[in-house]
């Protein structure tokens, strides 16, 4: 047989193959040349909290990262806002990429988003955008800053676990209610899970177990307070419920009274609480609330992060990008506000625009970085609870 030499241009067309394949295996995109693209704007940009969601397409590789700017149109002076966004899976061979931008203060008119890669100035630093860019123009109509939507009147009972009998409990927490505002509440004996045992069982009631009202306190970030007590002496072991009420609002909890008094660890001189919440739906802010006995002004440490399994992407090494993840957590630094009877409040907002759905832990702590190390060092006041965003994971 035989044989034909390989032309150059069969060798050429080769070599262009195996390139193309390996470009496609390294960044999962068929095209070449580095591109951005920008989907459509609507008419009216900005969601109800002021956020702006812009999204998009590129072929740069997964796991890069960009730079987004919102700034006035024409060349035109006056607030702008920057905002990073990682690149992420996307279909039809072009990966995908989403940015959420806080343009709630930004004034009317019209302005640029502008999509970049990122470049990285002689020595690795600062970050600066880079040569790939997409432009989009668009319209904000303007709204006052740290807007929040009016929301439907609330109730919420903070956790109550299980009560000793015969000792004083005080229940505790929060609504959207005014200050000076009378609720009412009460306890009821209910079945217990799973053995049907109800409270108080050989007693009959023609009424509530136990009642009173509770007058609204004043609270912090819009989210005042409530509490109520009641002596549970004489109350048979089982389980419980607790309804408070104000005209058409209304909200129950579950506790058990045991018989034999619970055995905690003894209780600090010092402690941080987090109000009970709701689990919240994407796209949405959300304020956390709580309690604690540390003087006003001092810091506290707050952490959202997934529960085991999630990923971390702190950026640290932008120049190659190997380290790149998804990240998906909240770190903020709060204080202390004064509050009443020695007993001070505080308060902090995160939205789940950009956080993936899933379970979470957020806990809040007296940490504090080291000014000299850049080191967290751990505190000795806690509180952690669990969230879900977007429904039950599966």
């Amino acid at each position: 047989m035989k044989r034909t030499a390989l032309l150059p241009i069969g060798i050429a067309s080769a070599t262009i193959l195996v390139l193309m394949a390996l470009w496609i295996l390294i960044t999962g995109t068929f095209y070449i040349l580095p591109t951005i693209t920008i989907d459509p704007i609507g008419d009216e940009p900005l969601d109800e909290f002021g956020m702006l969601v812009l999204t998009g397409t590129t072929n740069l590789p997964l796991n890069s990262h960009l730079f987004i700017n919102i700034s006035p149109a024409y060349g035109a002076d006056g607030a702008y806002r920057t905002e990073f966004a990682s690149v992420a899976f996307g279909t039809a061979g072009r990966n995908s990429w989403r940015a959420v931008v806080n343009a709630s203060a930004l004034p009317p008119g019209r302005y640029v988003a502008r999509v970049s890669d990122i470049a990285l100035t002689e020595g690795g630093s600062p970050i600066m955008p880079g040569a790939v860019t997409a432009i989009s123009e668009i319209s904000l109509p303007g709204q006052p800053a740290s807007v929040v939507p009016e929301k439907e009147p609330y109730i919420r009972i903070n956790t109550i676990g299980q009560v000793a009998a015969g000792e004083t409990t005080e229940i505790s927490g929060t609504t959207s209610l005014p200050p000076g505002t009378v609720a009412v509440w009460k306890v009821d004996p209910v079945p217990c899970s799973g053995n049907g045992t109800i409270g108080s069982p050989d007693i009959t009631w023609d009424a509530a177990m136990a009642e009173g009202s509770t007058a609204v306190t004043e609270g912090i970030s819009g989210v005042h307070r409530w509490s109520c007590s009641f002596n549970t002496a004489g109350i048979m072991p089982g389980c419980y419920r607790i309804t408070v009420s104000e005209n058409t609002i209304e909200e129950s909890a579950g506790f058990s009274v045991n018989e034999e008094p619970y055995v905690t660890a003894l209780p600090s001189s010092r402690f941080i609480t987090i109000d009970s919440f709701p689990n919240p739906p994407e796209n949405t802010i959300v304020v956390l609330t709580g309690t604690t006995d540390l003087p006003a002004g001092e810091d506290l440490y707050v952490v959202i992060i997934p529960d085991m399994g999630g990923e971390y992407d702190f950026l640290v090494n932008p120049q190659d990008r190997s380290q790149g993840m998804s990240f998906s957590g909240v770190v903020a630094s709060i204080t202390a506000h004064p509050g009443s009877g020695g007993i001070n409040l505080w308060s902090m907002d995160f939205d789940t625009y950009r956080l993936d759905p899933g379970r979470y832990t957020v806990e809040v702590s007296n940490s504090k970085t080291n000014q000299t190390t850049f080191m967290l060092e751990q505190g000795d006041v806690s509180a952690a609870t669990s969230f879900i965003i977007g429904g039950e994971p599966a």
